[in-house]
Parts: C-alpha cells; structure tokens; sequence
C-alpha cells in the first residue's frame, strides 16, 4: 500500500518520494557549506601567501599591500 500526499503542483506524490527529496536537500546543503568551506580556506591561504611576500616581491608582480584583499575577493 503506497501512501500519496496531494500536492498543488504534482497531483500525486508518494511519500517515498518526498523522503527521498528532503535528504537529496539535505545533502545538496551539506555541499554547498562544504564547497564554501574550501573556498575560504584557499582565499586565505592565497591571502597568507601574498602577505608573506616583501613589498619589493609584490612591486615585481605589480601587486601592493592594498591590493591583496580585493585579489583574494575576486578568486
């Protein structure tokens, strides 16, 4: 015996269906925080790496101080 839930859209969905959504949702979720999580890890490593770098090595690659957040915010 299936069950069926009446929705607005879908004239019938079973409930298995909806399960299987709701933890398709919640793992699609999972990923974009873990996604978000790498990302901002490697901005601040590239921050780190740059900020370690001497004004004279950021002037060779035609970069200042200043310049190194609005780089890492574009990555």
């Amino acid at each position: 015996m299936a069950v069926t839930l009446t929705n607005r859209t879908d004239a019938s969905v079973s409930l298995k269906d909806m399960v299987a959504r709701a933890a398709y949702d919640v793992v699609a979720a999972f990923e974009v925080a873990a996604n978000a999580t790498v990302e901002f890890y490697h901005r601040r490593k590239t921050a780190a790496q740059l900020n370690a770098l001497s004004d004279e090595m950021l002037a060779d690659i035609g970069l200042n101080r200043g310049d190194i957040e609005e780089i890492v915010a574009r990555r």
